[in-house]
């Protein structure tokens, strides 16, 4: 088989972990070069490409482009915090673009948000580059952001969650911790004992590779723990992808849609501008094919 050849000045080529992710490569022309700056802990680009418009990308891999990202940001957020009936402190690790906080921001009952990112310049040069993703919600009154190792933070902080979020990376680098059994131990202990957190997983291909651990992990610590699912073009997945929801006492599989209708309309900030979650789509991710937990 020939090498296809094209002018890497012109198209990002994603990068493949092999045995963390699948050897698949994604192209994407780059109509615009926004941003290319090595940080003391990834390689940060940004740039705009047809269709996806602007894209971020840490260490090679697609984190979000400009089309999609309210579908990761608004399935974390909103399954998870209604899931519980009654959040009040929030604890939000990694998601430095600030996706994953503006969606938070939007629920009136909550009272404290902390966000914990290990890497100061992600924040600020989201804000400057792509200002539409945390549309100011550094600027909420309720935030406190802190700029360390998400592990470190959670084993400082016992009992004092109702819900915690995991927007982290890919299992390499700095964000592999994140996907060990020490860090969700500590994750649980942060929650109160009504706790519920959500976590990045991965793709739904990567099942064996990545998902299984994680869940085997989880289903320790938590009574409930389940999968969702979520469709993100931008990623390198054929477009499926999963968050895993675990919770100490509440099952997301008995929440009625009624219950979720009323948590929904009474505390979300202008619940019609939402582009993607509903209570009818949080019900449907929870529907996982047989095919991929076998």
């Amino acid at each position: 088989m020939g090498k296809i050849s094209f002018d890497k000045n012109k198209w990002f080529v994603e990068t493949p972990f092999p045995g963390v992710r699948r050897c698949k490569r994604d192209l994407f022309f780059i109509e615009k070069e926004i941003l290319r700056k090595k940080t003391k802990f990834q390689e940060v680009f940004i740039f705009s490409t047809p269709g996806f418009k602007k894209i971020l990308a840490l260490d090679g891999i697609i984190q979000f482009s400009q089309l999609d990202e309210a579908i990761y940001h608004e399935t974390m957020a909103h399954t998870a915090l209604l899931t519980h009936p009654l959040p009040k402190k929030i604890l939000i690790i990694g998601g430095g673009d600030g996706g994953v906080l503006r969606e938070v921001c939007r629920h009136r009952i909550i009272e404290t948000i902390h966000m914990v990112e290990i890497d100061p310049e992600i924040p600020r040069l989201c804000q400057r580059y792509l200002p539409f993703v945390s549309g100011g919600a550094f600027q909420d009154k309720r935030v406190n952001l802190f700029f360390e190792d998400g592990a470190r933070f959670v084993k400082n902080n016992l009992g004092t969650y109702d819900v915690a979020m995991v927007d982290s990376t890919d299992p390499v680098g700095p964000g592999k911790v994140l996907f060990e059994f020490a860090f969700y131990r500590d994750v649980s202990k942060a929650l109160k004992k009504e706790g519920v957190a959500i976590f990045q997983a991965g793709p739904f291909l990567d099942f064996k590779n990545i998902l299984r651990d994680s869940l085997e992990h989880l289903r320790t610590l938590f009574k409930y723990v389940v999968l969702l699912r979520l469709p993100m073009p931008s990623y390198s997945c054929g477009c499926e992808y999963c968050f895993i929801l675990a919770s100490k006492i509440y099952n997301p599989q008995r929440i009625s849609l009624k219950t979720l209708n009323s948590r929904y309309n009474s505390r979300i900030k202008h619940p019609t501008s939402l582009k993607y979650y509903s209570p009818a789509i949080h019900l449907a991710s929870l529907v996982i094919p047989s095919l991929w937990l076998t």
